[in-house]
């Protein structure tokens, strides 16, 4: 008859010893170090993103494809989603860890191109003699007869008044068309 082997106690403890290969320190060390027997099991290893959502909902429940009643739509009822392809980031710039040589012949920035550009003008794209009016004035103003300060109407033809309160539209629109033919008058 072949004996048990006899377990060993260490330090007076009877519990079963942990050691490195197959167990890990409950301290910031054993925290460290990689897993070796699941490289599967971890942080990032999950796609928790994918299920619960909504797409993942409408794509796992059973319906039907063709609808509802006799005389439903035959297209599909929850179309799939459409995916945006952009590119990554690394494809936005180009890579700027190695020192760039202009190849022979180039030289960088375009420096050797002409700095100012010699352009002949023809007849055609200038105006010709006798266009220009030096002698124009510009920024002119209406003047109005003025007491101290501001318009003087009394000195201008009114309308004879009809109410003290309501302005009516015909006197509006006298006053904008005297405007007009004191602005035009400075043209014409």
């Amino acid at each position: 008859m072949s004996t048990a082997p006899v377990q060993r106690v260490f330090f007076g403890s009877s519990q079963e010893r942990k050691l490195f290969p197959f167990h890990y320190a409950p301290d910031r060390l054993g925290n460290q170090m990689s897993r070796q027997e699941a490289p599967n099991v971890g942080p990032g290893c999950y796609d928790n993103h994918e299920f619960g959502t909504i797409v993942y909902d409408l794509q796992m429940t059973p319906q039907s494809k063709k609808g509802y009643g006799l005389s439903a739509r035959t297209a599909a009822r929850f179309p799939p989603c459409s995916k945006t392809v952009t590119p990554s980031p690394q494809q936005y710039q180009q890579d700027q860890s190695q020192s760039r040589i202009s190849p022979p012949g180039k030289t960088p920035f375009n420096s050797a191109t002409q700095r100012f550009k010699m352009t002949s003008r023809t007849a055609e794209e200038s105006p010709g003699p006798g266009t220009y009016t030096h002698d124009a004035v510009t920024n002119r103003k209406v003047s109005w007869p003025m007491c101290f300060g501001s318009p003087d109407w009394t000195r201008l033809p009114q309308l004879e008044k009809k109410s003290l309160r309501v302005k009516l539209n015909s006197e509006k629109e006298f006053l904008k068309q005297r405007s007009r033919v004191a602005y035009l008058s400075l043209y014409y």
